[in-house]
């Protein structure tokens, strides 16, 4: 650094390509992230409501099923959770959060297919008392 040139300058450099790709690249995911974080919760009040609406619980359920139940709810819990650590800002590095983002995503939506199958698995079960 020269004497002519003020230290602030240093600051505003620009970016480079390979920064601001990545910088477009964790915009994309976090809106990602985000919508999926409103769509599982939303799936999730729409389910618990028509249970509640229609007068159904799981305790009526066969126990072996009922257990199915509850696992896939959990799972639809942990599944909000993680939708929620995915579309939560932070982190410097947007390298780094890419990955973070992109994994999260990838762990949400495979447990976004799994909590309703385990839950309508338990129910026809039930149902079907197989």
């Amino acid at each position: 650094m020269s004497a002519a040139e003020p230290a602030g300058d240093r600051a505003a450099e620009p970016a480079s390509a390979a920064e601001v790709s990545a910088g477009r690249r964790r915009a994309e995911l976090e809106r990602h992230a985000a919508t999926l974080f409103v769509g599982a919760v939303l799936t999730m009040a729409v389910v618990c409501g028509a249970a509640i609406v229609s007068g159904w619980f799981a305790g009526v359920l066969v126990d072996s099923w009922e257990r199915l139940f509850w696992a896939g709810f959990v799972t639809s819990l942990v599944m909000v959770a993680v939708f929620a650590v995915a579309a939560a800002p932070g982190g410097r590095d947007a390298r780094r959060a890419c990955i973070r983002i992109t994994w999260l995503l990838r762990i949400g939506l495979t447990l976004f297919v799994l909590a309703p199958l385990l839950c309508t698995l338990a129910l026809v079960g039930d149902f079907y008392r197989l």
